[in-house]
């Protein structure tokens, strides 16, 4: 039979059943909530490694293509230099310089073409 004591030690133990179920409810509650945390973090880790191995990637093409601009403005500025190189050698060889003896022979020759011109006038005019 039940007496009132073994209703109230049931109440009791019916109440701290409650209790400690609505404990476990939280408990399984928070345990839900960091998985899920935990999924997060571990979802940010592999989404930091893929963007850090892009930037990587990033940084090598840049790398790569600053190697390669400065490879090219070396290679231009020596191109340039040969160029005007070969615009002295063109200039110089344009600009020939006569030797001492070369322009006494052009004076002398132009002497000798004045003095025929003179002398064919002369015998033109005179007779």
């Amino acid at each position: 039979m039940t007496g009132p004591e073994n209703t109230e030690e049931k109440a009791a133990a019916y109440n701290r059943g409650l209790d400690a179920g609505r404990i476990e409810q939280r408990l399984q509650g928070h345990d839900e909530h960091l998985r899920h945390i935990n999924g997060s973090i571990e979802s940010m880790t592999q989404a930091l490694r893929s963007l850090t191995e892009e930037l990587r990637a990033n940084v090598t093409l840049f790398s790569a293509g600053v190697v390669a601009d400065r490879r090219d403005a070396k290679e231009r500025d020596r191109i340039a230099e040969v160029r005007v190189e070969e615009a002295d050698n063109v200039e110089s060889q344009r600009t020939v310089r006569w030797t001492a003896w070369q322009r006494w022979f052009a004076v002398v020759g132009a002497i000798i073409l004045v003095v025929n011109f003179g002398l064919g006038l002369y015998l033109a005019f005179n007779r």
